[in-house]
């Protein structure tokens, strides 16, 4: 479900004024983008609670007058013909990006409006299952960055047709009343995923399909008051984001989800409060499950503002290593950069998470970056921890940061032929899986595969590691209890068996518990260089 789908409804019931009330005045012109005067255009002003509060027509020569209390308002402009596109305050791309106005007693504002001509993208809304047509469910044009453009519903055989203005939109189909799953073009559940739609385009259809409501609210933890526009969204239980929707006014949210158990969070985009698990969990790992039927609860959440302290940022560089194995003829070693965008020198803490261990408790040692500069950790495992052996890197900072790392391999005539390496990027803890795919594995006379494991989660994690042939035969399984904290890095062997040989193969990586960071390094035999291999989700 996109990020907006429970957003505004703009085209809201007009709400009655009293005489005394109307006190303040917003006016002006509306013309399309050559310059001519628009009648029959109907404009409105909304408060921020997103009700109409009055609504005026243009006359003729484009002129129009909204009266209204004092107040704050959102005002834009509309052609109920189709002809010319929905246009607001400014020329935001939508209204919740649209500059709110504020007006006093007796003071008379001028806004201007420029329509431009309308595009159409038409289609068929009908129930997933029979095909039949769905009247009165809302589809929805979004802008590329999320934000909601316009929207119209369905007539009583399914249509519609929606006047964007030109562009490239993603396209929604959602029913505000009735249990439907929402949709994006073609059939995908997330905004990114949906297909681009660039008008005129017709034939854009959709099957919903039937689900159940959940219901629930986010106010904030000391004051109880309702909290808008937080960001709430349904995982599966390997992790994966399914569905998010958006709280309104009100501070309530709907989902409509099909069969399954899913784990909910809150997120506030603007940085203001806490991501929040369902009663109250702070990961995902340790959040309750919700089985989507008609006995789930109320998805009640109350979430803390973030301290005043600035909150951490983390990156994990899943895998460095400072080992020797004089029979493979290998050396690796790992070298760390951490770079700073800021105006002013940070501290970043780095903590070495060993393999084969719990690392809860593991604590860090500061490093200085400069102001806008780099710091480069040549050698990191024995220069900066004085050690050896192989596991990997949690970073910790008051400001954001970039970090990269590149392993490589110092063979003994490293002086002749220099040096193989890969590289691991720094990762957030959003970019870890729950179900990931490793692609290009091979086990042979000319390559080896390593397969790399971190658990980021404060709890153990049973992770499943299942390889299969080219042709999807399922050449071994085998599951791997990392501990908070741990690393591991498990030579193919380790799944499949000794003996192996194959080429080309793939593995499928999954927990039920919790997200991880996965990788594959497929290793040259002969010159011990390594290719990093990046997961896939699902």
């Amino acid at each position: 479900m996109s990020r907006r789908l429970v957003a505004i409804a703009l085209f809201a019931a007009i709400l009655p004024l009293t005489a005394a009330a109307q006190t303040a005045y917003i006016s002006g012109v509306v013309r399309n983008t050559a310059g001519a005067a628009l009648g029959d255009v109907t404009v409105q002003a909304y408060s921020p609670a997103g009700f109409a509060v009055n609504t005026a027509t243009t006359t003729p020569q484009g002129d129009y007058t909204l009266v209204v209390p004092s107040g704050s308002y959102r005002v834009l402009a509309y052609d109920n013909s189709g002809t010319w596109a929905v246009s607001y305050y400014g020329n935001a791309l939508s209204y919740e990006a649209s500059e709110a106005i504020n007006v006093t007693d007796g003071q008379r504002i001028t806004v201007n409006f420029v329509l431009s001509p309308g595009r159409s993208i038409s289609g068929f809304v009908g129930n997933a299952a029979t095909g039949a047509p769905l009247a009165g469910a809302v589809v929805a044009a979004y802008n590329l960055d999320g934000s909601r453009r316009t929207f119209v519903r369905t007539n009583n055989d399914g249509s519609f047709n929606l006047t964007v203005p030109a562009g490239s939109y993603k396209i929604a189909a959602y029913h505000e009343v009735a249990p439907y799953i929402p949709t994006f073009f073609r059939n995908e559940r997330l905004f990114g995923l949906a297909d681009t739609v660039t008008p005129p385009a017709n034939n854009i259809n959709f099957g919903l399909g039937p689900g159940t409501k959940l219901l629930g609210s986010v106010k904030e933890k000391v004051t109880g008051l309702a909290l808008p526009s937080m960001q709430v969204v349904a995982y599966d239980l390997q992790g994966n984001v399914q569905f998010r929707t958006e709280t309104n006014p009100a501070g309530n949210f709907a989902f409509v989800l099909p069969p399954g158990s899913f784990k909910f969070a809150v997120e506030d985009r603007g940085g203001n409060y806490q991501t929040t698990f369902f009663r109250d969990s702070t990961s995902f790992a340790s959040a309750a499950s919700v089985v989507a039927d008609a006995s789930a609860p109320l998805l009640n959440f109350t979430v803390a503002r973030v301290p005043d302290a600035t909150p951490l940022t983390t990156l994990f560089i899943p895998g460095i290593i400072h080992a020797e194995n004089s029979a493979a003829g290998t050396f690796f070693k790992t070298d760390v950069w951490i770079q700073n965008p800021g105006d002013a020198p940070l501290t970043v803490t780095a903590v070495y998470l060993p393999g084969g261990q719990d690392n809860s408790a593991a604590t860090g040692l500061p490093v200085i970056v400069p102001a806008r500069g780099q710091l480069a950790l040549t050698d990191i495992v024995p220069s900066l921890f004085g050690t050896t052996g192989a596991g990997a890197l949690r970073l910790e900072a008051e400001r954001a940061f970039r970090a990269t790392s590149r392993t490589y391999n110092v063979p003994s005539n490293s002086a002749q032929i220099g040096t193989f390496g890969l590289s691991i990027p720094g990762q957030s803890l959003g970019a870890s899986l729950g179900r990931a795919t490793l692609a290009g594995l091979a086990y042979n006379s000319a390559s080896r595969t390593n397969i790399g494991l971190m658990n980021p989660q404060p709890i153990s994690l049973d992770i499943k590691v299942e390889v299969f042939s080219s042709t999807g035969a399922l050449l071994g399984s085998r599951t791997f209890t990392l501990k908070p904290g741990q690393w591991d890095q498990p030579n193919v062997t380790a799944v499949v068996g000794e003996g192996a040989n194959f080429n080309q193969a793939y593995a499928v990586i999954s927990s039920s518990q919790g997200s991880f960071f996965s990788y594959a390094a497929v290793v040259d035999s002969k010159s011990g260089d390594g290719t990093f291999i990046l997961p896939s989700g699902d």
